[in-house]
This record gives structure tokens, sequence and C-alpha cells, in this order.
């Protein structure tokens, strides 16, 4: 039976990529599936907080991470199960803040452009481009966000309906 004390602690973020790949490689070697997933997860993590990435390529990175590796075996414990919930909820606490980041910062500019005079019209058809693209399907919360990240947002995007 597994318990708590076998499960690694939750990943550091932010380590360059070289120093995932060695770690993963030796859990690999070492049979630790659930150290590898959540190295996997750090890893994956850490691309999508990487500088000068585009929104769409950071939601992939998020995405991957929750839909690959955030996912427990069939027949897992009950500890097991809650490790990989709290993997799962870790991309979700970076997802949310990468994007509600980017969100107020993008949303401060197009207040800026309003000030300086250019038509609310104009400035609300990037605006709504802009939010859509970071909340996908507007019906639905992304699995990579937490509800609230991703209502916070939906309240910045009607802002400018």
């Amino acid at each position: 039976m597994e318990t708590m004390e076998l499960l690694p602690p939750m990943p550091k973020i932010g380590r360059p990529e070289e120093y995932y790949a060695s770690k993963i490689r030796h859990a690999d070697q070492g049979r630790e599936v659930h150290l590898r997933e959540s190295l996997k997860v750090a890893q994956y993590i850490s691309l999508a907080l990487g500088a000068g990435i585009s929104w769409p390529k950071k939601e992939r990175y998020f995405e991957h991470a929750i839909h690959r590796h955030c996912q427990p075996p069939l027949e897992a414990s009950d500890a097991v199960v809650e490790f990989y919930n709290k993997l799962k909820d870790l991309v979700q606490l970076h997802a949310g803040e990468e994007a509600s980041t980017l969100c107020c910062r993008q949303d401060d500019l197009f207040c800026e452009r309003l000030s300086k005079g250019e038509p609310r019209s104009e400035v609300k058809v990037d605006a709504i481009t802009f939010f859509n693209t970071v909340l996908g399907d507007l019906h639905r919360t992304p699995d990579h966000f937490h509800y609230d990240d991703w209502h916070q947002i939906m309240v910045m995007r009607n802002g400018w309906i």
C-alpha cells in the first residue's frame, strides 16, 4: 500500500530544462513513476513561464502538463490520487497567475490607448480578440485554470464589451 511518505514532495518550479531532463532520466532509471511525473509537471510549468513565449504556447505547455502528467494511474490509492490532484493544482496556480498578469498588463495597455484618444471601438475589437485568445471556450473553464482565475479574466474581458 502506498502512503504519502513514499510520494515525492511537490517539485520546485523555475529550474533550467537540463536540470529536469537529468532528474527525469534518474527517475526513469529508478522506475520512480510519481517522481518522474512531478518532474515533468515542473518542467512544463517552467517552460510555460519562460520569457518571450506567446500565450498559445504557454497554454499548450500547461494543458500538456495537466493531461499527460497529472493523471493518477488506474486503481491508485487515495494518497496517490491526492498527490496527482496537487500536481494539477500546481499547474492551475501557475497558469492562473501567468494569465492574470498577462491580462492585467494588456488591459492597462488597452486603457492607455483610450487615454491617448484612440476610438474605443478600435480598442474594443483588439481587447475582445486578446481576451478570447487567453480564455478559450467562453462557455467552460479550461482545464489549466481554476474557476476563480478564469472568472477574473472574464470580468476584465466583459469590461470591454
